[in-house]
């Protein structure tokens, strides 16, 4: 069953390259047919080296690889046909897109998808893988518009049902989205509000602490003030009183009494006050 599926999976994607069996294909190009994928890349990478292969060489190469899940090289193989002049560029990049989706790489895988409508507009199906590409890699807007116009240009797609229900789904799922981004900017303006109260509340803080201490250097450098002022009016006070009883000491030791002096009368001159001025 597991084969089955794949030959569907490459029958399907050949159907996209538009290839039709000729007589005069390439042996590797026919040993892909032959669902031998093994074989194929072995040829088709000899084809290819030695110029006999036809420019669909690049697409059967890539599916090979693809088909035997080396998904890298598969990715490689495409994106150097998509190089190569002359090339069929929507389906290269179609399974360039397939390979990508295969590792999960959603977003190359999208992109890959893009420039196969880009290339054909009318290849819906680029559109459609291109919806789902962008639904796994979560980028939603880009799914849903996607898809919505994918079912407006194939009205009568079998699978109609489930790509409305996902466009159903993902509408309901903007609007939530659009109701959490409405919220959450709400919570980050009252976050925004409430940081800018804390601010402005730890700025006054600030303030009152810096008023703080500001009052209490003045303080202390008053209290330091006079207590010199003390300091000093002590020393000046201790300086008056030795100064008294310095004074009191000398005061003390002065003699203050009198010398009782005689003069002899040896010692006397006595004038004739009756003598005559000549």
């Amino acid at each position: 069953m597991k084969n089955r599926n794949k030959k569907l999976i490459i029958f399907s994607l050949l159907l996209a390259a538009g290839v039709t069996l000729f007589y005069g294909e390439t042996a590797g190009e026919k040993a892909f047919k032959e669902n031998k994928p093994q074989q194929a890349v072995i040829l088709l990478e000899q084809e290819l080296a030695n110029g006999s292969a036809s420019l669909d060489a690049w697409n059967y190469l890539g599916l090979a690889y693809y088909q035997l899940e080396n998904y890298t090289k598969a990715i490689e193989t495409f994106a150097t046909g998509l190089k190569t002049p002359g090339t069929k560029k929507k389906v290269l990049s179609f399974n360039q897109g397939n390979a990508y989706y295969a590792i999960k790489d959603y977003i190359n895988a999208a992109k890959s998808y893009s420039l196969a409508y880009t290339v054909d507009p009318s290849f819906t199906r680029a559109l459609l893988n291109r919806a789902n590409a962008n639904l796994m890699a979560k980028e939603f807007d880009a799914a849903l518009e996607d898809y919505e116009n994918y079912i407006a240009l194939v009205a009568d797609d079998p699978q109609r049902n489930e790509i409305i229900a996902i466009i159903e789904a993902l509408k309901k799922d903007k609007v939530r989205r659009e109701e959490d981004a409405r919220l959450a900017a709400l919570e980050a303006e009252r976050l925004a509000e409430e940081e800018a109260r804390l601010a402005e509340e730890m700025e006054r803080q600030r303030k009152e602490e810096e008023r703080l201490a500001e009052e209490a250097r003045l303080k202390r450098e008053a209290e330091e003030a006079e207590a010199r002022r003390v300091e000093e009016l002590r020393r000046a006070e201790e300086a008056e009183r030795r100064r008294k009883m310095l004074e009191e000491v000398a005061n003390s030791l002065q003699q203050t009494d009198s010398t009782n002096m005689s003069a002899g009368t040896e010692d006397l001159i006595d004038y004739d006050t009756e003598g005559e001025l000549d």
